[in-house]
């Protein structure tokens, strides 16, 4: 029985693929909205790390020759271990970028893009109590903070109004007194209207 459904997985996957496609793609003045799930990369931490991630939301606008701009809120919360309490770390962000094409296949249907954006938003630390339980005084505050961030991504159309997208993002932030870079991995579906 397992077997059958992989099976029936796997033929519907394919006919996904090979339906040719009807609708056109990519016009500039084309919108999309887009919903990502992602894993910050914290340097010496475990990659699936208890209570690390981030979720967004954002909508895209393409313009000519198949890049795009985007505006993107994102919300991601770490775990910062100190003896046996965890210091949690939760970032607000909203960011406004620009992606461009590097590579894609002969169909259009398979692309690579590198781009950039800027961003701000609010960081909270320990739920802005100062006080740790053993008594030691935390002397990293929340704030706002502010920066940029370079994005790479690969964008799969399943179909003409569904693509699928792997990211990985490297965000420069100032204004913050803990890692001022702070890498990410996401992946997520964009829905066009």
């Amino acid at each position: 029985m397992k077997n059958k459904l992989i099976l029936s997985a796997c033929v519907a996957v394919a006919m996904t693929f090979c339906l040719p496609s009807h609708a056109q793609r990519l016009i500039p003045g084309q919108r999309g909205i887009e919903v990502v799930g992602s894993i910050p990369l914290i340097k010496g931490e475990k990659l699936f790390a208890k209570d690390n991630f981030g979720i967004g939301v954002s909508l895209t606008r393409y313009l000519k020759r198949e890049n795009y701009t985007f505006v993107l809120a994102e919300y991601e919360q770490q775990n910062m271990p100190y003896r046996e309490y965890e210091v949690k770390l939760k970032d607000a962000l909203l960011q406004v970028g620009y992606m461009h094409p590097i590579l894609s296949d002969n169909g259009k249907n398979v692309f690579l893009y590198a781009g950039v954006s800027a961003l701000g938003g609010y960081e909270e630390l320990n739920g802005d109590k100062e006080l740790l339980p053993d008594g030691a005084t935390l002397l990293d505050r929340s704030r706002f903070v502010y920066g940029g961030a370079v994005h790479g991504s690969v964008e799969v159309f399943l179909t003409d109004r569904l693509l699928f997208l792997v990211k990985a993002q490297g965000r420069f932030l100032f204004g913050t007194d803990i890692h001022h870079f702070r890498p990410a991995l996401s992946a997520g579906l964009r829905f066009y209207f």
